[in-house]
């Protein structure tokens, strides 16, 4: 739309009120995001379960809904067909102008043009502050994309672990509650929660949600011999030893920080301090300081596992330099030797031919 009209003239840029309004355009949300926004308000209303079950039916319906509609702009893709991708959409084609909103409707942690082919990124810092880090569990949802664009090295499973419970796990709860006294209820919680520290996880078995709950700091590394899989996705590659990042065939290191309360910063909780509600756009200097201080409170808990990571995969990448650079040493000795065996063999007066 900056081609220059037959008066002289073109249209402008875009002026940054303008964009600032896209890429921070909350309230141009669907319905569907409405709801799951004010839901935690009003999970405690009476007859709340079947108001609630209504809703979840017609969820389809109301991510079709946006009750403020989205910027439109000038459709900059206009008669380019013939020079954009085949993977462009083809509907850009088609419209003369383009509606933009916030790209967090669709993943609220800017992580795809980060696998962009060519970006080759070793270490991705997530610092997620959506309106609920672990039901929204916008690092799941890059697996989608993942897998969709054939993107190797990202820790397929990676994110908030699922709060369901398998059946055999599920059965064998029912079997360790029925016992006939306290004493051995005690005694069989104890190596329950003793084997489960220790990581002696029965196959197929879901662990559950509170002793796998994510941190303030959680790292993931993938791996560049990953294979897609069609069935259900893998544990997640939580980081456990510094070793793990040093693999050869190690991936992408996720270090993922959630912006949870902390003790260290009393009376500020992401999820029920109204002023760090997502609808909330106005903050007072007092709101913004306590917002800096549980992001800074949150960093520290983590910071020296971020630091041991980014040198772990600096070692690996130097580890890889050498041997590459050992190899071509090798490659042009060889190369040497055998010029100067040549050399040996037939003089300076070239080969048997000459």
């Amino acid at each position: 739309y900056s081609v220059w009209r037959e008066n002289g003239l073109a249209l402008p840029e875009l002026r940054v009120p303008l964009l600032m309004g896209i890429w921070g355009s909350a309230f141009c949300a669907t319905l569907s995001h409405y709801y799951k926004e004010v839901r935690p308000l009003v999970r405690s209303l009476a007859g709340f379960s079947g108001i609630d079950q209504l809703i979840a039916e017609k969820d389809d319906d109301l991510t079709k809904v946006h009750p403020f509609e989205p910027a439109s702009i000038p459709n900059f893709a206009a008669n380019m067909k013939s020079l954009l991708p085949q993977s462009c959409p083809q509907s850009v084609h088609n419209v003369t102008t383009l509606q933009l909103m916030d790209a967090g409707m669709s993943n609220n942690l800017p992580i795809y043009p980060l696998l962009r082919p060519g970006r080759d990124i070793d270490v991705l810092i997530a610092f997620d502050a959506s309106a609920d880090v672990r039901k929204d569990n916008w690092i799941k949802v890059t697996d989608g994309y993942v897998k969709q664009r054939g993107i190797k090295g990202w820790p397929i499973g990676a994110g908030w672990p699922s709060e369901e419970l398998s059946e055999e796990q599920t059965l064998k709860e029912l079997e360790q509650a029925q016992v006939t006294t306290e004493k051995e209820a005690v005694d069989r919680i104890e190596r329950a929660q003793q084997a489960e520290a220790s990581g002696a996880v029965m196959a197929g078995e879901k662990v559950s949600a509170k002793p796998t709950e994510l941190g303030y700091c959680t790292v993931w590394v993938g791996t560049t011999e990953e294979r897609e899989n069609d069935t259900e996705p893998p544990l997640s590659k939580r980081v456990e030893e510094d070793w793990e990042l040093t693999r050869p065939d190690a991936g992408i290191a996720v270090i993922y920080f959630p912006f949870l309360k902390n003790d260290k910063v009393p009376g500020v909780d992401p999820q029920t301090s109204d002023f760090m509600s997502t609808w909330n756009f106005v903050y007072t200097d007092d709101e913004i300081d306590k917002v800096v201080s549980l992001a800074r409170a949150n960093f520290e808990e983590g910071k020296e596992q971020t630091k041991r990571t980014i040198r772990a995969v600096w070692e690996r990448k130097k580890k890889q330099r050498l041997e590459r650079e050992a190899e071509a040493k090798e490659i042009r000795r060889q190369t040497r030797m055998r010029k100067a065996n040549k050399l040996q063999q037939y003089g300076d007066h070239g080969d048997q031919f000459s």
